[in-house]
Protein backbone atom coordinates (compact mmCIF):
# COMPACT_ATOMS: atom_id res chain seq x y z
CA UNK A 1 0.00 0.00 0.00
CA UNK A 2 1.46 3.33 -1.03
CA UNK A 3 1.86 6.06 1.56
CA UNK A 4 0.36 9.51 1.27
CA UNK A 5 2.66 12.52 1.24
CA UNK A 6 1.55 13.39 4.76
CA UNK A 7 2.37 9.87 5.98
CA UNK A 8 5.78 9.93 4.30
CA UNK A 9 6.60 13.30 5.84
CA UNK A 10 5.46 12.07 9.27
CA UNK A 11 7.98 9.23 8.98
CA UNK A 12 10.71 11.69 7.97
CA UNK A 13 9.81 13.97 10.87
CA UNK A 14 9.97 11.06 13.33
CA UNK A 15 13.37 10.00 11.96
CA UNK A 16 14.74 13.54 12.40
CA UNK A 17 13.29 13.73 15.91
CA UNK A 18 15.06 10.49 16.81
CA UNK A 19 18.37 12.13 15.90
CA UNK A 20 17.59 15.31 17.85
CA UNK A 21 16.49 13.34 20.92
CA UNK A 22 19.69 11.29 20.89
CA UNK A 23 23.25 12.39 21.72
CA UNK A 24 26.55 12.45 19.87
CA UNK A 25 27.57 8.96 20.95
CA UNK A 26 24.20 7.41 20.15
CA UNK A 27 23.34 9.18 16.87
CA UNK A 28 24.73 6.54 14.49
CA UNK A 29 21.65 4.33 14.44
CA UNK A 30 19.10 7.17 14.17
CA UNK A 31 21.10 8.68 11.30
CA UNK A 32 21.31 5.26 9.60
CA UNK A 33 17.55 4.90 10.01
CA UNK A 34 16.97 8.27 8.34
CA UNK A 35 19.25 7.27 5.46
CA UNK A 36 17.31 4.02 5.01
CA UNK A 37 14.04 5.96 4.94
CA UNK A 38 15.43 8.28 2.27
CA UNK A 39 16.70 5.32 0.26
CA UNK A 40 13.55 3.21 0.36
CA UNK A 41 10.69 5.73 0.38
CA UNK A 42 10.21 6.64 -3.28
CA UNK A 43 8.69 10.09 -2.67
CA UNK A 44 11.30 11.13 -0.11
CA UNK A 45 14.19 9.75 -2.18
CA UNK A 46 12.99 11.62 -5.26
CA UNK A 47 12.70 14.90 -3.32
CA UNK A 48 16.16 14.57 -1.75
CA UNK A 49 17.74 13.60 -5.07
CA UNK A 50 16.23 16.55 -6.90
CA UNK A 51 17.56 18.87 -4.20
CA UNK A 52 21.00 17.27 -4.13
CA UNK A 53 21.52 17.25 -7.88
CA UNK A 54 21.07 21.01 -7.84
CA UNK A 55 24.09 21.79 -5.66
CA UNK A 56 27.86 21.54 -5.76
CA UNK A 57 28.24 19.74 -2.45
CA UNK A 58 31.95 20.30 -1.80
CA UNK A 59 31.76 24.02 -2.54
CA UNK A 60 28.58 24.50 -0.55
CA UNK A 61 29.97 22.59 2.44
CA UNK A 62 33.00 24.89 2.48
CA UNK A 63 30.73 27.93 2.40
CA UNK A 64 28.59 26.51 5.20
CA UNK A 65 31.65 25.83 7.38
CA UNK A 66 33.62 29.01 6.80
CA UNK A 67 37.08 28.87 8.40
CA UNK A 68 38.55 32.09 9.79
CA UNK A 69 42.24 33.00 9.90
CA UNK A 70 42.43 32.01 13.58
CA UNK A 71 41.25 28.50 12.74
CA UNK A 72 37.73 28.92 14.11
CA UNK A 73 34.63 28.06 12.11
CA UNK A 74 31.36 29.86 11.58
CA UNK A 75 28.30 28.05 10.29
CA UNK A 76 26.07 29.52 7.57
CA UNK A 77 23.34 27.43 5.96
CA UNK A 78 22.34 28.27 2.37
CA UNK A 79 19.34 30.53 1.89
CA UNK A 80 17.67 28.13 -0.53
CA UNK A 81 15.45 25.52 1.08
CA UNK A 82 16.32 23.03 -1.64
CA UNK A 83 20.03 23.64 -1.12
CA UNK A 84 19.61 23.02 2.62
CA UNK A 85 17.89 19.70 1.93
CA UNK A 86 20.55 18.58 -0.56
CA UNK A 87 23.50 19.74 1.54
CA UNK A 88 22.40 18.40 4.92
CA UNK A 89 21.14 15.11 3.47
CA UNK A 90 24.60 14.45 2.01
CA UNK A 91 26.32 15.56 5.22
CA UNK A 92 24.18 13.14 7.25
CA UNK A 93 24.95 10.42 4.72
CA UNK A 94 28.67 11.05 5.25
CA UNK A 95 28.14 10.78 9.00
CA UNK A 96 26.40 7.44 8.44
CA UNK A 97 29.23 5.93 6.37
CA UNK A 98 32.04 7.48 8.40
CA UNK A 99 33.57 9.83 5.83
CA UNK A 100 32.68 12.74 8.14
CA UNK A 101 32.64 12.74 11.95
CA UNK A 102 29.79 14.53 13.67
CA UNK A 103 31.78 14.78 16.89
CA UNK A 104 34.78 16.36 15.12
CA UNK A 105 32.56 18.77 13.24
CA UNK A 106 30.64 20.05 16.25
CA UNK A 107 33.82 20.39 18.32
CA UNK A 108 35.32 22.54 15.55
CA UNK A 109 32.22 24.70 15.11
CA UNK A 110 31.35 25.02 18.82
CA UNK A 111 34.72 24.90 20.61
CA UNK A 112 33.47 26.67 23.73
CA UNK A 113 30.64 24.22 24.37
CA UNK A 114 30.78 20.88 26.14
CA UNK A 115 29.82 17.93 23.94
CA UNK A 116 26.19 17.97 25.08
CA UNK A 117 25.85 21.68 24.49
CA UNK A 118 27.60 21.43 21.12
CA UNK A 119 25.18 18.73 20.00
CA UNK A 120 22.24 20.87 21.09
CA UNK A 121 23.62 23.77 19.06
CA UNK A 122 24.12 21.47 16.06
CA UNK A 123 20.48 20.41 16.23
CA UNK A 124 19.31 24.01 16.54
CA UNK A 125 21.52 25.26 13.70
CA UNK A 126 21.33 22.28 11.32
CA UNK A 127 18.69 19.68 12.11
CA UNK A 128 15.76 22.00 12.84
CA UNK A 129 16.25 24.13 9.69
CA UNK A 130 16.82 20.93 7.68
CA UNK A 131 13.57 19.38 8.88
CA UNK A 132 11.63 22.58 8.17
CA UNK A 133 13.23 23.07 4.73
CA UNK A 134 12.38 19.49 3.78
CA UNK A 135 8.77 19.95 4.91
CA UNK A 136 8.35 23.09 2.81
CA UNK A 137 9.94 21.56 -0.29
CA UNK A 138 8.33 18.13 0.04
CA UNK A 139 4.81 19.35 0.75
CA UNK A 140 4.66 22.32 -1.62
CA UNK A 141 5.79 21.09 -5.08
CA UNK A 142 6.66 24.70 -5.91
CA UNK A 143 9.98 26.26 -6.87
CA UNK A 144 10.76 29.86 -6.05
CA UNK A 145 12.92 31.78 -8.49
CA UNK A 146 15.96 31.90 -6.23
CA UNK A 147 15.97 28.13 -5.78
CA UNK A 148 15.64 27.50 -9.50
CA UNK A 149 18.71 29.71 -10.04
CA UNK A 150 20.69 27.48 -7.66
CA UNK A 151 19.72 24.38 -9.58
CA UNK A 152 20.33 25.82 -13.03
CA UNK A 153 23.75 27.24 -12.14
CA UNK A 154 25.19 24.04 -10.65
CA UNK A 155 23.43 20.98 -12.04
CA UNK A 156 25.72 20.67 -15.07
CA UNK A 157 28.84 20.41 -12.91
CA UNK A 158 27.28 17.72 -10.73
CA UNK A 159 26.11 15.72 -13.70
CA UNK A 160 29.52 15.98 -15.33
CA UNK A 161 31.19 14.68 -12.18
CA UNK A 162 28.90 11.65 -12.04
CA UNK A 163 29.33 10.90 -15.74
CA UNK A 164 33.12 11.19 -15.51
CA UNK A 165 33.48 8.88 -12.49
CA UNK A 166 31.04 6.25 -13.74
CA UNK A 167 32.59 6.39 -17.21
CA UNK A 168 36.10 5.85 -15.89
CA UNK A 169 35.06 2.83 -13.82
CA UNK A 170 33.02 1.43 -16.70
CA UNK A 171 36.08 1.69 -18.96
CA UNK A 172 38.14 -0.33 -16.48
CA UNK A 173 35.42 -2.99 -16.25
CA UNK A 174 35.17 -3.25 -20.05
CA UNK A 175 38.94 -3.68 -20.32
CA UNK A 176 38.90 -6.42 -17.68
CA UNK A 177 36.08 -8.23 -19.47
CA UNK A 178 37.79 -8.00 -22.85
CA UNK A 179 41.02 -9.36 -21.39
CA UNK A 180 39.38 -12.37 -19.72
CA UNK A 181 39.49 -15.33 -22.11
CA UNK A 182 37.57 -17.52 -19.70
CA UNK A 183 34.32 -15.69 -20.41
CA UNK A 184 32.09 -16.99 -23.21
CA UNK A 185 31.80 -14.36 -25.96
CA UNK A 186 28.03 -14.06 -25.61
CA UNK A 187 28.30 -13.59 -21.84
CA UNK A 188 31.01 -10.95 -22.30
CA UNK A 189 28.78 -9.02 -24.70
CA UNK A 190 25.85 -9.19 -22.30
CA UNK A 191 27.94 -7.88 -19.39
CA UNK A 192 29.38 -5.07 -21.48
CA UNK A 193 25.86 -4.18 -22.65
CA UNK A 194 24.78 -3.81 -19.01
CA UNK A 195 27.70 -1.50 -18.27
CA UNK A 196 27.04 0.54 -21.40
CA UNK A 197 23.37 0.77 -20.44
CA UNK A 198 24.22 2.27 -17.05
CA UNK A 199 26.54 4.80 -18.70
CA UNK A 200 23.77 5.82 -21.08
CA UNK A 201 21.31 6.25 -18.20
CA UNK A 202 23.75 8.46 -16.28
CA UNK A 203 24.75 10.47 -19.34
CA UNK A 204 21.07 11.02 -20.18
CA UNK A 205 20.40 12.30 -16.63
CA UNK A 206 17.74 9.70 -15.83
CA UNK A 207 18.14 9.09 -12.07
CA UNK A 208 14.97 6.99 -11.82
CA UNK A 209 16.55 4.39 -14.13
CA UNK A 210 19.88 4.15 -12.31
CA UNK A 211 18.68 1.68 -9.67
CA UNK A 212 17.21 -0.83 -12.20
CA UNK A 213 20.38 -0.61 -14.29
CA UNK A 214 22.54 -1.11 -11.21
CA UNK A 215 20.52 -4.10 -10.00
CA UNK A 216 20.97 -5.80 -13.37
CA UNK A 217 24.72 -5.25 -13.17
CA UNK A 218 24.97 -6.40 -9.56
CA UNK A 219 23.12 -9.66 -10.11
CA UNK A 220 24.69 -10.50 -13.48
CA UNK A 221 28.27 -9.80 -12.41
CA UNK A 222 27.65 -11.47 -9.07
CA UNK A 223 26.38 -14.63 -10.73
CA UNK A 224 29.42 -14.74 -13.02
CA UNK A 225 31.81 -13.66 -10.24
CA UNK A 226 33.46 -11.15 -12.54
CA UNK A 227 35.11 -7.78 -11.84
CA UNK A 228 34.33 -7.64 -8.10
CA UNK A 229 36.63 -4.68 -7.46
CA UNK A 230 35.23 -2.66 -10.35
CA UNK A 231 31.66 -3.40 -9.30
CA UNK A 232 32.46 -2.38 -5.73
CA UNK A 233 33.91 0.92 -6.98
CA UNK A 234 30.83 1.47 -9.12
CA UNK A 235 28.57 0.85 -6.14
CA UNK A 236 30.59 3.31 -4.06
CA UNK A 237 30.27 6.12 -6.59
CA UNK A 238 26.55 5.59 -7.20
CA UNK A 239 25.90 5.51 -3.45
CA UNK A 240 28.05 8.59 -2.85
CA UNK A 241 25.92 10.60 -5.26
CA UNK A 242 22.77 9.14 -3.66
CA UNK A 243 21.70 7.47 -6.90
CA UNK A 244 21.32 4.16 -5.05
CA UNK A 245 21.18 3.09 -1.42
CA UNK A 246 24.53 2.69 0.32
Amino acid sequence: MSLSKEESYAMFDMACNAIVQSNVIMTQQPINNLMKLIAYNDAIRSCVWECYRGINYEQMLKRMLAKASDGSYTLHLPTSRRAIVGLVSKLLYEFSVGTQSMESLIKAVYPNEDIRGAFTRFCEDIMFPYREAFREVFMSNTDDEEEMDVVQSTVAAINSAVVAEVGAIAGDIRSELLGDNRIKPEVRLDLIALIDGLCEVVESDLPALVKPAWLGIRYAFGACKKCPQGIARLHGVLAEYMLIAA
